[in-house]
């Protein structure tokens, strides 16, 4: 996994590997991204998620499926990057400013 300001990149497997371990809350806070960018790089790269609920049944003892990564559509290898929070709120802005260039 790497990181910098801009973005964050890890493989299929790893991301993987993170959501079933623990909340896609920590996770975020972890990779400093929003909690939606990692569920929507999830999303993307065709990398199941835990259903609502998971990580209260798991605290209450009660069995979950964990579902494995499907390498039907994307390798387990290849590449997924979420923008970091400065990434992100510079795209944000850029998408509000007005265009210089226009006339």
């Amino acid at each position: 996994m790497r990181a910098n300001s801009a973005v964050v990149e890890l493989t299929r497997a790893e991301l993987h590997q993170l959501v079933w371990s623990r909340p896609m809350t920590e996770i975020a806070v972890q990779l400093g991204v929003r909690d939606q960018q990692v569920a929507q790089a999830c999303d993307r790269h065709d990398i199941a998620r835990p259903q609502p609920g998971h990580w209260q049944k798991l605290q209450y003892g009660k069995g979950v499926e964990i579902r494995p990564l499907s390498t039907d559509s994307y390798a387990a290898e290849e590449p997924v990057g979420i923008a970091g929070r400065e990434a992100f709120e510079r795209m944000r802005d850029n998408e509000f400013a007005p265009e210089a260039s226009r006339s």
